[in-house]
């Protein structure tokens, strides 16, 4: 562990020994020395009979992009749920030292045994399964995300919503906390804009059938069967709601489709099909409990105490074991962690667009049809990655079926608490909605989107301020100054170019002041012509497109903690190490790679030319990383293919001009700028 963590260890376990009034009971620089050496468990007894302890929770992480985030997530519940098991049973005081994503280190001060700790832990996670899946978001206790970010859906031919991943024992915790949802989207403030939502939520989650005539998949056929096979609705009133002489479902489905009925009374009608579910329910009538979604099985079938064990399995407190992987003769193993067995089918609402593609547990056994493939915790990591991500439609073979939300992902060390994340994140959202208007703006004005438009703007507001003697405000200045600093510039457009339907976040890990804060941005969107990940795949295989991403998230943070990009953050040495960007699992002096590519990556976005049907992103991180692999050989490359005389054909030229001025009476242009990167080549 390098000398900076091993002093915020230090620090912390101080602090938590002096609040408990045992500053003297041992040294801090003994616990960090534990700490930094991985120690599962050590113990030492007191003189009353009290014993201090450190203690490290392993959970094991599967880096599947599928899971990943969800798994990350997952932890950082069962890291809290482990405080609350020792508080909230009287065992004594737990302090949560510091942790990665796999490794969480305690100090312990009590009477209870390792194996008694363990015991409550385990029932701790149990009880609060619920609320994992269906609570309102609570960072305190690992709760992240809402139920509300994963009704993105207005329709139900395909399943909208991850059931697979739910366990059978909370079929009635789930009916309730989509009521619960659909309730807020049926206030007279929301419904306009969620009345679809409403509708396709009623249909899946209330509907019989699925097929042919499945009330399950078309709100319409659900309408209409609700009036003439189960008898629930009057005819009239479905007629009076959307003017029509006789109700059929080809009526009601064009109705809605125009947009033609009386708001208030579906409003009315969807309010009281709500209450009637909920009341025929109340009175045992199983068959409005998630109708077809329990007929067709579509949830887990797995008992509390083995979804638990599946949780845990791989799982330690100490050098207690939590869960053991079961085994069956001649089954496989899940086809994301390997570790545990199969009990979901594959769908994509649970595993995204490869779900169906080839994998080595399908080869193995090609008879296995719609037999499970992935197991219970790979499940619930998915569902809890929707919960912050949500999902929506993704055209896949022709068909529009419901995907969950793709992200990038970056981890970072710093001194921020709660209110400090909140803070963080609140600026990168109000940065994301300051591009868009700036796009939306030059798109208006048929102009090319740049930061240097950006800047264009910002001078032009700047001077009518001035004229109208107005003094700027604070963020207006912030933001003057980011965007007139180059080394931010690549960071800029690169957000400018992530895709709008995944809201940015930055949820705090763990606990304190020092701890690990993951930064869920959006995926890059593709040019027309180009396949959905394409652009993704561009920045994620290029080193200097990372750092001038993580350039800008340290220039918002304002702090040299570490941060990680396809990398895992560690507290293993040389994993931890302040001023430093880990990318690829390499890691470089942040001030280092800045200095030496900021230039390059510069001059790499400013000469890239558009091109129709193409992502103007991807083409200038390829012509950064061949800058920086050849600097003088592409260097030649762009100057001889550049306009940079006054008769030069624009359109025909492969790259832009750095400027417009000419050199007078030469029809030359002025070579400033290029010999500004010469002159940085020098130094490479």
């Amino acid at each position: 562990m390098s000398n900076r963590a091993f002093a915020f260890v230090t620090q912390v376990a101080d602090e938590t020994l002096t609040r408990w009034g045992m500053s003297g009971a041992i040294g801090a620089d003994t616990i960090a020395s534990l700490v930094a050496d991985g120690a599962a468990y050590w113990e030492q007894g007191l003189p009353d009979g009290y014993h201090l302890a450190l203690i490290r929770l392993f959970s094991p992480v599967v880096r599947r992009e599928e899971v990943f985030l969800g798994n990350v997530l997952l932890n950082d519940f069962l890291s809290k749920a482990l405080i609350r098991a020792v508080e909230q049973n009287n065992l004594g005081r737990m302090a949560l030292l510091a942790n990665d994503l796999e490794n969480y280190y305690y100090l312990y001060h009590g009477r209870a045994a390792l194996e008694e700790v363990a015991e409550a832990f385990q029932k701790e996670v149990l009880a609060s399964l619920p609320d994992l899946y269906f609570g309102d978001q609570d960072p305190g206790r690992g709760i992240h995300g809402e139920l509300k970010r994963m009704f993105t859906f207005d329709k139900s031919d395909f399943e909208p919503f991850p059931v697979y991943c739910v366990p059978h024992f909370l079929a009635k915790s789930l009916e309730q906390a989509v009521r619960k949802q659909i309730r807020r989207f049926l206030e007279e403030t929301e419904f306009d804009r969620n009345a679809r939502k409403v509708m396709a939520s009623l249909s899946f989650f209330y509907g019989q059938t699925s097929g042919g005539l499945g009330d399950a998949q078309s709100f319409a056929m659900f309408l209409y069967r609700l009036v003439g096979v189960y008898g629930v609705l009057p005819p009239k009133r479905v007629a009076r709601v959307f003017g029509i002489e006789e109700v059929t479902k080809q009526a009601i489905k064009d109705k809605i489709d125009a947009g033609q009925y009386s708001r208030e009374d579906l409003r009315s009608l969807l309010a009281d099909l709500l209450t009637y579910f909920q009341t025929e329910i109340d009175r045992g009538r199983d068959e409005w409990l998630l109708g077809f979604i329990r007929k067709d099985n579509k949830l887990m079938e797995i008992m509390p105490d083995e979804l638990l064990n599946e949780v845990l399995t791989g799982s330690q407190v100490g050098q207690a074991s939590l869960g053991t992987p079961k085994v069956v003769e001649g089954e496989v193993s899940c086809r994301l962690c390997g570790m545990r067995l199969p009990t979901v089918r594959d769908r994509f609402i649970t595993l995204g667009v490869n779900v169906f593609r080839f994998h080595n547990e399908s080869a193995k056994k090609p008879d296995r049809g719609s037999d499970p493939n992935v197991c219970a915790k790979c499940a619930l990591s998915s569902y809890l990655l929707q919960r912050v991500l949500g999902s929506g439609p993704v055209s896949v073979g022709g068909k529009l079926p419901q995907l969950p939300r793709l992200y990038n992902l970056v981890f970072h060390y710093g001194f921020h608490d709660e209110a400090g994340a909140q803070r963080l994140a609140a600026m990168i959202d109000d940065l994301f909605d300051l591009i868009g208007s700036f796009q939306r703006r030059a798109q208006g004005e048929k102009r090319f989107f740049s930061v240097e438009y950006i800047r264009e703007e910002v001078a032009k507001r700047a001077a009518e301020r001035q004229a109208a003697a107005e003094a700027p405000s604070s963020e207006e200045e912030d933001f003057a100054a980011l965007i007139a600093d180059d080394a931010m510039a690549p960071g800029l457009e690169t957000l400018g170019q992530m895709r709008t339907d995944v809201q940015a976040q930055v949820l705090p890990l763990g606990v304190g002041h020092y701890r690990l804060l993951a930064f869920i941005l959006p995926q890059l969107q593709p040019g027309r012509n180009e396949a959905l990940d394409f652009v993704q795949r561009r920045l994620s295989r290029s080193r200097l497109a990372a750092f001038t991403l993580l350039a800008l998230l340290r220039r918002l943070c304002g702090c040299d903690g570490p941060y990680y990009f396809q990398s895992v953050p560690t507290l293993a040495p040389g994993g931890f190490d302040s001023n430093t960007f880990y990318v690829q699992g390499k890691a470089e002096n942040a001030d280092d790679v800045l200095r030496r590519y900021s230039a390059i990556v510069n001059f790499a976005r400013r000469v890239a030319k558009y091109r129709e049907g193409h992502s103007l992103l991807a083409d200038w991180i390829l012509l950064a990383e061949r800058l920086a692999e050849d600097p003088l050989g592409m260097f030649s490359e762009v100057l001889r293919d550049s306009p940079l005389r006054s008769g030069d054909d624009l359109r025909e030229a492969r790259y832009r001009r750095l400027s417009n001025e000419f050199i007078k009476g030469s029809g030359v242009i002025d070579g400033i700028e290029y010999l500004k990167l010469m002159e940085q080549l020098k130094h490479l």
